[in-house]
């Protein structure tokens, strides 16, 4: 009830500000301006491959690079070996402060090289018309595994943390060739075959986009350049609710993922936590004032819910770390407790890499639902769309591939009761296990301090246990 009427107030006194003025024609790049930069063509010259590491550091000394940028770096690359101070085979106990301010300025591919590991930057095109980029740990005839981040973040979640705690890091290690998706609007995946195509039109996409289009041209792109039938994956948050879109959407493709791992399986809502999700669900209808409260088309870093909803993640004590202010957090939670807050400007930095504000609204419709859905465009256009006034629900009876579920006590958009409803729709459950930590939230599945004794040890365990050979 308490909450119930705290969003009411937070809608009335939103209501007075929640039109666009002229000036609020959804700007393309609000993260970049968040971070003080200019427009894509404004902050770097074109670099080439043939730049050395230092010569690409230094340019991200001045300036955190955007997605035409980095297109630019790495298009048409091959592997990259360096020479690294690091071994691969004995990575560094812990980052020192000097590591961690650097590799808060470095990018994917840098954070790969940096400790002496391969790099492989591949570009493929959604048949929908997305440029989307995949970085690789490239280990020729191993395995290969798939990794799809969660929403607002980029292949930099299974880096981030270093050799150590990093998941990439660590399947490499263990023998899998590793391949990391960028999804569409991220800032490594930001180009479309019409480049002139207004803002609107781009960020035009949820999280379902993504599992029809994004998600199969990567594995078509890994078996045709890996020459194996099929692929490991593991998808977190986002990444596992396009996983179950794919296979409902597209389901011949499901046979082509022998073992599949959700981290966080964010699919029904209806026990959702959200505090942002619970008010955004109130928009209903309202796309245009939703629209204003997130910034634009594509979420802005600067989203006034920040203020609003920071103090259900942030006391008094921790008002002033930077996790506060970055909506990823506001939106889907935070654990203190399990975070290694000397981290936190390597955490910032790689935060609030890209999302339209549609993929928010898509979720937002499904709290506090007991259907798993396409997204709806409200009932005239639903029949335009969809021969229906509802949004048909996904089919997740055809999710032929083995599935794991790993879902933690404290994650605001993965209770109990909504993990339990989607492991009885699924036909090829190995396991739904929730992680041995009170209180293991949302981003604890990347972040936390004790990932791998606690999550990514049972991740291993089964992909093992489930090489397709």
């Amino acid at each position: 009830m308490t909450i119930a009427i705290s969003l009411s107030v937070c809608a009335f006194l939103f209501l007075g500000n929640v039109l666009p003025s002229t000036a609020q024609q959804w700007e393309a790049y609000p993260m970049l301006e968040a971070r003080g930069l200019d427009k894509p063509s404004q902050i770097l010259s074109s670099g080439s491959q043939s730049q050395s590491q230092l010569q690409i550091r230094s340019q991200l000394d001045r300036a955190e690079p955007n997605a035409q940028t980095q297109g630019n770096y790495f298009k048409n690359a091959k592997t990259n070996v360096v020479t690294s101070e690091y071994k691969v085979d004995s990575p560094p106990n812990y980052l020192t402060q000097a590591d961690i301010l650097d590799n808060s300025r470095l990018t994917t591919v840098n954070l790969i090289e940096k400790y002496g590991y391969p790099s492989d930057t591949n570009y493929l095109t959604s048949e929908d018309g997305y440029k989307l980029c995949l970085h690789r740990i490239p280990r020729p005839g191993a395995e290969p595994v798939l990794l799809v981040h969660g929403l607002l973040a980029s292949s930099a979640s299974w880096v981030e943390l270093g050799p150590k705690d990093g998941l990439a890091y660590i399947l490499y290690r263990k023998g899998y060739d590793v391949w990391m998706l960028n999804t569409r609007g991220n800032i490594y995946s930001r180009e479309n075959l019409n480049q002139g195509q207004i803002p609107r039109k781009y960020w035009d996409f949820s999280f379902h986009e993504i599992g029809k289009f994004d998600v199969p041209a990567a594995i078509d792109h890994i078996l045709s350049h890996t020459k194996k039938p099929k692929i490991q994956y593991i998808g977190h948050s986002q990444g596992s609710t396009a996983f179950f879109v794919m296979c409902s959407e597209r389901p011949k493709y499901a046979p082509k993922v022998h073992l599949m791992q959700a981290l966080s399986p964010t699919v029904y809502l209806q026990e959702n936590r959200s505090p942002v999700l619970k008010f955004l669900g109130m928009f209903k209808g309202k796309y245009s004032m939703l629209l204003n409260l997130l910034g634009g088309y594509e979420i802005s870093a600067k989203t006034k819910l920040i203020q609003q909803f920071r103090q259900h993640i942030c006391s008094g004590s921790e008002l002033a770390s930077r996790i506060c202010a970055i909506f990823d957090f506001v939106l889907c939670g935070f654990d203190w407790k399990s975070f290694n807050k000397t981290l936190t400007p390597i955490v910032a930095a790689h935060a609030s890499q890209g999302a339209s504000a549609k993929q928010i609204y898509h979720y937002a419709q499904l709290q506090g639902d007991l259907n798993f859905q396409r997204f709806d465009h409200g009932a005239v256009l639903n029949r335009v769309r969809y021969e229906s006034s509802d949004p048909p629900a996904y089919n997740l009876s055809q999710t032929t591939s083995k599935v794991v579920l790993h879902h933690g006590g404290g994650d605001w958009l993965g209770s109990t009761s909504d993990v339990i409803r989607l492991q009885e729709r699924l036909p090829n459950l190995v396991e739904s296990r929730k992680v041995s930590f009170e209180g293991f939230s949302h981003f604890d599945f990347t972040l936390s301090k004790d990932v791998r004794p606690l999550l990514y040890s049972h991740v291993l365990r089964h992909m093992s246990a489930h090489l397709s050979g």
